[in-house]
């Protein structure tokens, strides 16, 4: 069962500034470490955010809002009150929450970890509403971040806060002009979903 861990319980070094999280959020952007993830979460958290925090990089904390490894555990970041520093600057930073996926090259996002990616998302959507969108970071920047396997979750939907789960589907093979009609047959599926949810809350709410 995942667990959500306070900047207190998993020891977080003070922030050295904070800036107010926007209340006009566009939404959610994905991350990825970009590197093997093995071992204990909370060690690499740490690791992690004195990484940010030192020379070169100097940032004023640990970059991303929350962290989430593969156990579904989140590791609070800079929170829900407070902007992110992940997105590569100012605008991205106050238009997206960041979430850091603990995953690496060739470790697609377990089953547990998703499902905390899309209540993580419910979460900011209760709190703003207009915070629709979900994005990987490299659509906000030119980098190889969030990887692979998350960036085609993100256009499959399967972040998508849901009644219901649905299988993770298989990398697409390059097969030219069939990959670019089947991608786009996933973005349809993608959009029925987000309509067979919204007819659920509907008809939840009339009941």
């Amino acid at each position: 069962m995942s667990t959500y861990i306070s900047r207190a319980k998993w020891g977080a070094s003070p922030p050295v500034k904070t800036l107010p999280l926007s209340t006009k959020l566009k939404g959610v952007c994905l991350h990825w470490m970009g590197f093997h993830i093995e071992g204990d979460s909370t060690r690499l958290v740490k690791s992690i955010q004195r990484n940010h925090m030192s020379p070169p990089k100097s940032w004023w904390d640990l970059a991303y809002n929350e962290m989430i490894d593969q156990d579904g555990n989140v590791f609070e970041g800079r929170g829900l009150t407070h902007r992110s520093g992940a997105q590569g600057g100012t605008r991205n930073n106050k238009a997206y929450y960041a979430l850091g996926l603990m995953v690496g090259p060739g470790q697609p996002p377990s089953d547990e970890l998703v499902a905390a990616v899309r209540k993580r998302i419910k979460v900011i959507r209760t709190m703003q509403p207009s915070a629709t969108a979900v994005v990987g970071h490299n659509e906000l920047k030119a980098t190889s971040c969030p990887g692979p396997d998350i960036e085609r979750m993100i256009r499959a939907g399967m972040f998508e806060p849901r009644p219901v789960d649905v299988p993770i589907p298989d990398p697409l093979p390059d097969l030219g002009p069939l990959k670019e009609r089947v991608e786009a047959i996933e973005m349809e599926v993608a959009a029925l979903y987000a309509d067979i949810e919204a007819l659920y809350e509907k008809a939840g709410a009339n009941g």
